[in-house]
């Protein structure tokens, strides 16, 4: 199979070695790993929110993941999955990871040559005035991490859908 080539758009589909990790906010960073080494799916922006930022994060500093996805790779059903076992496996902790097109993103359209451009972030489900506790975002990042790993293995035994 060939590898899929990401359009060449603003420098923003780096290699993941290319990537400088050491600017991303470091409860996402191995997350940000997982997901960009894969030739179907690359990030484009991210944010840690809470669990990095703490509670008074503010509207600047609030969890998300922006990534491009490859439509001809089915990767929109690919995410979904991804999704639906991390928010499971996180429970009923208040916190759901949701994902949404976006129409336009900080560098230009919503989709190019076939990748579109989609922001996950973390919805709190309000049972009260508080804010969720940082260590609850923890938990969905680490949940993330290891849908993200079931994921890869049931694409490793063959077809995934």
């Amino acid at each position: 199979m060939s590898r899929l080539e990401p359009p060449d758009y603003s420098g923003i589909f780096l290699e993941p070695d290319k990537i400088r990790y050491q600017d991303i906010d470091p409860p996402l960073r191995n997350l940000i790993r997982f997901i960009n080494s894969q030739s179907w799916i690359r990030t484009y922006g991210s944010c840690a929110g809470p669990a990095y930022h703490g509670e008074d994060a503010g509207h600047k500093h609030k969890f998300f993941i922006g990534l491009f996805v490859d439509e001809a790779s089915a990767g929109i059903k690919q995410v979904h999955w991804w999704l639906d076992e991390a928010n499971r496996l996180n429970g009923s902790t208040g916190l759901r990871a949701e994902i949404e097109q976006v129409d336009k993103h900080p560098f230009g359209q919503g989709m190019v040559d076939g990748w579109n451009a989609y922001r996950l972030a973390a919805k709190e489900i309000r049972r009260g005035n508080n804010p969720l506790p940082p260590r609850i975002y923890r938990r969905l990042i680490k949940c993330l991490e290891s849908a993200w790993e079931k994921f890869l293995s049931r694409v490793r035994e063959g077809p995934f859908m």
